[in-house]
């Protein structure tokens, strides 16, 4: 088995996200029926789409990071926490028990499905590592990796429950029927859901509706995406004192953000969506006509124009969150990325109402900056112990070292195996 780990490890470390999609929505056509053509098409436009994702997201926040540094540089505050972004997600393929948490997460998640436990079938393999960052926290404080093992698994059960309960707002919102998303997102969608009851009872705040369609037809170019995402990225240039030519620069980037994001998403779905029909046809044939998702990564969830507007809007905001948090001590910028997945989460529970995904998002990012501080040692000891950052140095993020599910699982665990 030490051999089976060490062989998926370097694979999946090796071959990163898209790649990785991309085989697995092949071998996924080809397993149910798909047809070669079909599942090679299907598989590539996944790897394409979600390519060109992290490349857009990953270029913006690179243009963000100068405007946003600049934002700290006016506050006298201790942020001696690192933030090392998806540069966590190290663990998940350097920790020993990274193929265990894999095959035992898929055996239990067969198990749920035959038991009509669970309506979510886990075909987002990479999404697993998610678990396997938690897996190897618990491990670095109980020093047991069977224990590291065991709240993976359960971490990843539970994410398929959250696909259930989420699935029906997802598949409507963004017209994708059919598929759950057992990321841990769908954790921060389901909290969502009593919030939006939250905004329909608070007078004023229930008047107020800010839709990207609505924008348009009231600014009209101004309410453009293109023109829209320019505009708010010369404006964060302004407020963080970039030179002219900066400014100029960030517009542009953000307004290439706004406009190709939606578009690439959609990319993503041309390809996923003819292999989760064949799959839900498939499974659907041979469970008598039973009700099942098919799991897709986060990313899917990206494409409707609120999603962007809002994660545009919240990035200072985060930054200035950071520095007038009291107890906090992590600046963020790699994880920054993270925010339009929050978005794109919760976006279909306050149906693409920009002002409320962005306030509810702010209040999302109180408890997760505060855990990210807190957890900060585990991160560092982690990190440390495989030989992926300097022990000496302090780091965290917001996920996983944030992430308000995982960090419960992770301190029950410490309490009851901890050393």
């Amino acid at each position: 088995m030490n051999g089976i780990a060490g062989i998926v490890a370097t694979f999946l470390g090796n071959v990163g996200s898209s790649v990785l999609v991309a085989v697995v929505m092949f071998i996924l056509g080809i397993c149910f029926g798909a047809g070669f053509s079909k599942s090679l098409r299907g598989g590539l436009y996944a790897g394409i789409g979600l390519a060109g994702l992290s490349v857009i997201i990953d270029a913006a926040t690179a243009s963000l990071t100068p405007a946003i540094q600049a934002f700290s540089t006016n506050f006298s505050k201790d942020m001696s926490v690192t933030d090392i972004g998806w540069g966590s997600a190290g663990i998940a393929f350097a920790w020993p028990g990274l193929a265990f948490v894999i095959i035992g997460t898929l055996l239990v998640n067969v198990i749920l499905i035959l038991c009509k436990a669970t309506k979510t079938m886990w075909t987002d393999i990479w999404s697993i590592w998610h678990g396997n960052v938690l897996g190897g926290y618990v491990w670095a404080v109980t020093g047991n990796i069977w224990i590291g093992v065991l709240a993976a698994v359960i971490f990843l059960t539970i994410g398929s429950k959250l696909a259930d309960w989420t699935a029906k707002d997802y598949q409507e919102f963004n017209d994708m029927p059919g598929i759950g998303v057992p990321c841990t997102v769908s954790f921060l969608g389901l909290i969502a859901k009593p919030f939006n009851k939250l905004f329909d009872a608070i007078p004023g705040i229930n008047k107020i509706n800010f839709k990207p369609e609505a924008i348009r037809s009231k600014m009209g170019i101004f309410g453009e995406l293109g023109v829209m995402g320019a505009i708010i990225g010369v404006i964060i240039g302004i407020i963080g004192k970039l030179p002219y030519g900066g400014v100029l620069k960030l517009g542009i980037s953000v307004g290439v953000l706004m406009v190709f994001l939606p578009k690439t998403v959609s990319v993503l779905c041309e390809g996923i969506m003819p292999i989760a029909n064949a799959i839900i046809e498939k499974v659907t044939d041979k469970f008598e006509g039973r009700e099942l998702y098919v799991g897709v990564d986060c990313a899917a969830l990206l494409g409707h124009p609120s999603v962007m507007a809002s994660a545009v809007i919240l990035y200072p905001l985060v930054v200035l969150l950071a520095v007038i948090l009291p107890g906090n001590k992590l600046l963020p910028i790699a994880s920054l990325a993270i925010i339009p997945y929050w978005c794109g989460a919760v976006a279909p529970m306050f149906k693409g109402n920009v002002f409320r995904i962005v306030v509810f998002t702010l209040i999302w990012t109180i408890p997760v900056m505060l855990i990210a501080t807190a957890q900060a040692p585990i991160s560092t000891l982690t990190m440390g112990n495989l030989g992926l950052a300097d022990p000496a140095v302090t780091n965290s993020c917001f996920d996983m070292a944030g992430d308000p599910l995982g960090a419960a699982i992770l301190q029950i665990f410490r309490l009851i195996f901890g050393n």
